[in-house]
């Protein structure tokens, strides 16, 4: 078994409230948790409303397969133009015996 784990720094140029950022957020988590079927999730600087952390998590069989899928859920968010990346952190974790 092979665990994906990444976090993705987003800002969000347009934002000029707490409550704008949380709607994009909530936009990018329910759209992505909705084509994905990942674990997904604000993770930290909540409190700045220009910014955001999201963190998801997924599981594969492979090292090749679930860095590919965390690619595509990079580029799905980036192309929903909701914010701009400005950072990303990956962590793939290997149980056992890889397939």
């Amino acid at each position: 078994m092979v665990v994906g784990i990444s976090c993705i720094e987003i800002f969000f140029p347009e934002s000029h409230s707490l409550k704008d950022k949380r709607q994009m957020i909530k936009k990018i988590v329910e759209k992505t948790k909705t084509k994905f079927n990942i674990s997904i999730i604000e993770v930290k600087q909540t409190n700045l409303w220009q910014r955001a952390s999201i963190g998801f998590a997924l599981m594969g069989i492979n090292r090749d397969r679930v860095s590919s899928a965390i690619e595509n859920v990079h580029r799905y968010i980036e192309a929903l133009y909701l914010g701009d990346i400005i950072n990303t952190w990956t962590e793939i974790i290997v149980m056992g015996n890889e397939i």
